[in-house]
């Protein structure tokens, strides 16, 4: 009895591995807009506020560089002890620095997490692969790593939807568990970013709406002017 029940749950467990990300999550669609001068942003039961903008810094002495900056809070189901208030600006890469593979840039994207004034047990890193001549002509690498609450998840930049063209655009991101196993995804579309979330009840299902909304309100530079 012990030994079926083992086999039953090992194939349910492969048969969902099988199955495509998008279709056994929740599809959740960002929308951004202004309200008595505030940038809101709402997905589903989720909600708060947003600002973006960059700074320009030299690294070394010898070359400037644009970074981005943002500030998000988070209202919704999960978030009951308090607001989550997220920073983020250029940094560098802390705990997932041995999962990028590829060449990046010095300065990465790195966030910050409060509740009530005070640090979380969070943190949000992004890698940007180096620029050079063909980052033009082929997709930019991006990958990186969220910590919250106990819970970790990894992403890199991955196409959901749509044609692949030469456009050097990012398309959008998977969501991974450290098991390597696909359970979230952002599609920034053409009109509005869509979150694929698990299901309620998932424990991670809270970690992977904080790593859509940060990649959907990046001001990534490969998508700016395209």
């Amino acid at each position: 009895m012990i030994l079926e029940l083992a086999l039953a749950l090992a194939a349910g467990t492969a048969a969902q591995a099988d199955t495509p990300m998008i279709e056994r999550t929740d599809p959740v669609e960002l929308r951004l807009s202004r309200e008595n001068g505030t940038n809101v942003w709402t997905a589903g039961e989720w909600n708060g506020t947003f600002r973006v903008g960059g700074r320009s810094t030299r690294l070394f002495g010898v070359r400037s560089s644009d970074i981005a900056r943002a500030t998000l809070t988070v209202n919704g189901p999960g978030f009951e002890d308090g607001e989550v208030t997220i920073a983020c600006d250029g940094g560098q890469l802390d705990f997932t620095i041995g999962f990028i593979t590829f060449d990046h840039e010095d300065l990465s994207y790195v966030c910050t997490f409060e509740r009530g004034g005070q640090p979380m047990d969070s943190g949000f890193e992004l890698a940007l692969s180096s620029s050079g001549f063909f980052s033009s002509l082929t997709r930019a690498e991006r990958a990186g790593g969220v910590r919250h609450e106990g819970r970790e998840v990894r992403f890199e930049t991955q196409r959901l939807s749509g044609a692949a063209l030469p456009t050097g655009r990012v398309p959008g991101y998977v969501i991974r568990s450290l098991n390597g196993t696909d359970i979230a995804g952002m599609d920034y579309r053409v009109m509005r970013p869509m979150f694929y979330l698990p299901h309620e009840g998932d424990p991670d299902r809270e970690i992977a709406l904080l790593t859509a909304l940060i990649l959907a309100t990046f001001t990534d530079p490969a998508n700016s002017g395209n």
